[in-house]
């Protein structure tokens, strides 16, 4: 009977083990491997401004996004985002972007971003413009590990416009 008792719960020790190995989580990205993710993904968005590429904008985003702006509705969803820069983006000329992280708090399926940006472009008379801005942006952990934005909310500090040195006239002259 003892050798049947053994038995019975050396079966049932194994199986509770492969069970749990079965339950397993994935290994998580380490820090470190998150950060370059989000990096790529924050260099991605750069990219996408700079090429006036709406499209290439909207697949940084999961199906479920949100940008929120002060002075625009709520945008939700790729096809939405794209529209948004399209139309946004169809009158600014040499436009760049520069993104300056705060802080980053990372955990294994998402990261909440804080920083300063600074959009520039030309505009229709050819001024230089930079509108300065904070920004939060909520992202997500896709299955191949890749990273997309859930949630961005930005507001503009200050838009200024680059000052070129004044010409003078001969006319003014001494």
């Amino acid at each position: 009977m003892t050798t049947v008792v053994g038995a019975s719960i050396r079966v049932t020790v194994a199986s509770l083990g492969i069970a749990c190995l079965a339950c397993a989580q994935p290994s998580r990205p380490s820090v470190a491997e998150a950060t370059a993710g989000i990096d790529s993904l924050n260099a991605h968005i750069v990219q996408a401004y700079r090429s006036h590429d709406p499209q290439a904008y909207a697949a940084l985003y999961t199906d479920t996004a949100v940008f929120e702006w002060p002075a625009f509705n709520t945008v939700r969803g790729p096809t939405a985002l794209a529209a948004m820069a399209r139309d946004n983006w169809a009158s600014l000329k040499d436009m760049d972007l520069r993104l300056t992280v705060a802080t980053r708090r990372v955990a294994p399926d998402h990261a909440t971003e804080f920083g300063a940006f600074e959009q520039s472009w030309r505009d229709a008379s050819g001024v230089r413009m930079t509108e300065f801005g904070r920004y939060v942006a909520l992202l997500l952990r896709q299955q191949d590990g890749s990273w997309r934005m859930d949630r961005f909310f930005g507001f503009e500090d200050s838009t200024r416009r680059s000052q070129l040195p004044r010409l003078t006239a001969p006319s003014e002259l001494p």
